[in-house]
Protein backbone atom coordinates (compact mmCIF):
# COMPACT_ATOMS: atom_id res chain seq x y z
CA UNK A 1 0.00 0.00 0.00
CA UNK A 2 1.03 3.13 -0.64
CA UNK A 3 0.89 6.33 1.91
CA UNK A 4 -0.94 8.75 -0.45
CA UNK A 5 -0.66 11.34 2.36
CA UNK A 6 2.76 12.76 1.76
CA UNK A 7 1.50 13.74 -1.51
CA UNK A 8 1.95 17.48 -2.08
CA UNK A 9 -0.93 19.14 -2.97
CA UNK A 10 -1.11 22.39 -5.15
CA UNK A 11 0.66 24.62 -2.94
CA UNK A 12 1.69 23.44 0.76
CA UNK A 13 3.84 25.80 1.68
CA UNK A 14 1.83 28.76 1.98
CA UNK A 15 1.81 31.32 4.54
CA UNK A 16 -0.15 33.06 6.69
CA UNK A 17 -3.84 32.63 8.31
CA UNK A 18 -5.26 29.90 6.12
CA UNK A 19 -2.27 27.61 5.69
CA UNK A 20 -2.85 25.65 8.71
CA UNK A 21 -6.68 25.01 7.10
CA UNK A 22 -4.98 24.34 3.97
CA UNK A 23 -2.97 21.42 5.27
CA UNK A 24 -5.65 19.93 7.18
CA UNK A 25 -8.24 20.16 4.19
CA UNK A 26 -5.56 18.87 1.61
CA UNK A 27 -5.00 16.28 4.10
CA UNK A 28 -8.21 14.71 4.67
CA UNK A 29 -8.83 14.69 0.73
CA UNK A 30 -6.23 12.96 -0.34
CA UNK A 31 -6.53 10.18 2.26
CA UNK A 32 -10.58 9.73 0.78
CA UNK A 33 -8.44 9.67 -2.54
CA UNK A 34 -9.87 12.59 -3.74
CA UNK A 35 -7.52 15.22 -5.29
CA UNK A 36 -9.36 18.23 -6.88
CA UNK A 37 -11.41 17.11 -9.51
CA UNK A 38 -10.27 13.54 -9.70
CA UNK A 39 -10.72 10.42 -7.87
CA UNK A 40 -7.97 8.02 -7.09
CA UNK A 41 -7.66 4.70 -6.32
CA UNK A 42 -6.83 4.43 -2.59
CA UNK A 43 -4.02 1.58 -2.65
CA UNK A 44 -2.56 2.45 -5.67
CA UNK A 45 1.00 1.91 -6.01
CA UNK A 46 2.65 4.25 -8.91
CA UNK A 47 4.52 2.50 -11.75
CA UNK A 48 8.53 2.30 -11.40
CA UNK A 49 10.39 4.53 -13.10
CA UNK A 50 13.47 2.98 -14.37
CA UNK A 51 16.68 4.56 -14.91
CA UNK A 52 18.49 3.52 -18.18
CA UNK A 53 22.24 3.76 -17.61
CA UNK A 54 23.64 4.57 -21.03
CA UNK A 55 24.51 1.44 -23.13
CA UNK A 56 27.89 2.15 -24.46
CA UNK A 57 26.79 0.15 -28.13
CA UNK A 58 29.92 -0.49 -30.78
CA UNK A 59 29.94 2.47 -33.35
CA UNK A 60 29.67 1.41 -36.54
CA UNK A 61 32.32 3.76 -37.77
CA UNK A 62 35.25 5.09 -36.65
CA UNK A 63 35.76 8.45 -34.75
CA UNK A 64 36.86 11.09 -37.20
CA UNK A 65 39.98 12.13 -36.09
CA UNK A 66 40.10 16.23 -36.18
CA UNK A 67 41.68 17.60 -39.86
CA UNK A 68 44.95 18.65 -39.56
CA UNK A 69 46.17 21.14 -41.80
CA UNK A 70 48.36 20.48 -44.77
CA UNK A 71 51.73 22.03 -43.69
CA UNK A 72 54.49 23.18 -46.70
CA UNK A 73 56.27 21.12 -48.56
CA UNK A 74 60.50 21.95 -48.65
CA UNK A 75 60.33 23.52 -51.81
CA UNK A 76 57.65 26.20 -51.08
CA UNK A 77 59.68 26.60 -47.27
CA UNK A 78 62.93 27.24 -49.40
CA UNK A 79 61.06 29.66 -51.52
CA UNK A 80 59.32 31.61 -48.88
CA UNK A 81 62.81 31.91 -47.18
CA UNK A 82 64.69 33.16 -50.32
CA UNK A 83 61.80 36.02 -50.75
CA UNK A 84 61.89 36.77 -47.02
CA UNK A 85 65.59 36.97 -47.45
CA UNK A 86 65.36 39.18 -50.24
CA UNK A 87 63.04 40.93 -48.65
CA UNK A 88 64.97 41.65 -45.52
CA UNK A 89 67.85 42.61 -48.23
CA UNK A 90 66.08 44.96 -50.07
CA UNK A 91 64.72 46.95 -47.19
CA UNK A 92 68.00 47.20 -45.66
CA UNK A 93 69.47 48.47 -48.39
CA UNK A 94 66.85 50.95 -48.76
CA UNK A 95 67.83 52.23 -45.29
CA UNK A 96 71.28 52.43 -46.11
CA UNK A 97 71.18 54.31 -48.46
CA UNK A 98 67.87 56.75 -46.91
CA UNK A 99 71.16 57.09 -44.47
CA UNK A 100 74.17 57.84 -47.10
CA UNK A 101 71.28 60.53 -48.88
CA UNK A 102 70.79 61.84 -45.70
CA UNK A 103 74.47 62.68 -44.99
CA UNK A 104 75.25 64.03 -48.10
CA UNK A 105 72.39 66.18 -47.72
CA UNK A 106 73.81 67.68 -44.44
CA UNK A 107 77.43 67.68 -45.79
CA UNK A 108 76.05 69.79 -48.53
CA UNK A 109 74.19 72.09 -46.14
CA UNK A 110 77.61 72.85 -44.48
CA UNK A 111 79.51 72.82 -47.71
CA UNK A 112 77.20 75.48 -48.68
CA UNK A 113 77.23 77.78 -45.70
CA UNK A 114 81.38 77.10 -45.90
CA UNK A 115 81.22 78.76 -49.44
CA UNK A 116 79.26 81.58 -48.70
CA UNK A 117 81.09 82.87 -45.86
CA UNK A 118 84.42 82.56 -47.79
CA UNK A 119 82.04 84.65 -50.69
CA UNK A 120 81.29 87.10 -48.06
CA UNK A 121 84.90 87.52 -47.15
CA UNK A 122 86.01 87.67 -50.21
CA UNK A 123 83.69 89.80 -51.18
CA UNK A 124 85.20 92.62 -47.70
CA UNK A 125 88.75 91.79 -49.09
CA UNK A 126 87.73 93.43 -52.28
CA UNK A 127 85.84 96.42 -51.17
CA UNK A 128 89.02 96.95 -48.73
CA UNK A 129 91.08 96.79 -51.65
CA UNK A 130 88.84 99.11 -53.65
CA UNK A 131 88.52 101.41 -50.30
CA UNK A 132 92.54 101.53 -50.45
CA UNK A 133 93.51 102.37 -54.05
CA UNK A 134 92.61 106.19 -54.51
CA UNK A 135 93.16 106.54 -58.42
CA UNK A 136 93.82 110.18 -58.08
CA UNK A 137 96.76 109.52 -55.44
CA UNK A 138 98.50 107.31 -58.52
CA UNK A 139 97.91 109.66 -61.10
CA UNK A 140 99.49 112.04 -58.84
CA UNK A 141 102.49 110.13 -58.02
CA UNK A 142 103.01 108.78 -61.92
CA UNK A 143 103.10 112.21 -62.87
CA UNK A 144 104.89 114.30 -60.23
CA UNK A 145 107.48 111.70 -59.05
CA UNK A 146 107.78 109.44 -62.07
CA UNK A 147 107.60 111.98 -64.87
CA UNK A 148 105.07 109.84 -66.28
CA UNK A 149 102.49 111.88 -69.50
CA UNK A 150 99.22 110.38 -70.11
CA UNK A 151 99.42 108.96 -74.02
CA UNK A 152 96.76 110.15 -76.86
CA UNK A 153 95.42 107.76 -78.87
CA UNK A 154 97.78 108.96 -81.78
CA UNK A 155 100.56 107.67 -79.33
CA UNK A 156 99.32 103.79 -78.83
CA UNK A 157 101.03 101.46 -81.28
CA UNK A 158 99.59 98.01 -81.07
CA UNK A 159 101.16 94.92 -82.24
CA UNK A 160 100.88 91.62 -83.16
CA UNK A 161 103.49 89.13 -82.18
CA UNK A 162 103.68 86.40 -84.96
CA UNK A 163 106.17 84.24 -83.36
CA UNK A 164 104.54 83.62 -79.95
CA UNK A 165 103.56 85.13 -76.52
CA UNK A 166 106.60 84.12 -74.99
CA UNK A 167 109.18 87.52 -74.32
CA UNK A 168 113.20 86.32 -74.20
CA UNK A 169 114.94 88.38 -72.31
CA UNK A 170 118.56 89.24 -73.28
CA UNK A 171 120.10 91.46 -70.81
CA UNK A 172 118.83 92.63 -67.21
CA UNK A 173 116.80 95.79 -67.33
CA UNK A 174 118.37 98.84 -66.17
CA UNK A 175 117.42 100.49 -63.16
CA UNK A 176 115.50 97.05 -62.01
CA UNK A 177 117.40 95.90 -59.57
CA UNK A 178 116.58 98.51 -56.97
Amino acid sequence: MADVSNRRVGNQYRQGRNASSYKRSAYVNNINGIDGNTARQLNAVPKRRERYEPVHRPRRRPEKQPVKMPGIDGASFIFLACALCIVVFVALSYVHLQNNVRSMEKEVVSMQAEIEEQQEKNNIKYNEIVASVDLADIYKLATEKLHMVRADNNKIYKYKNKKSDMVKQYADIPGAGD
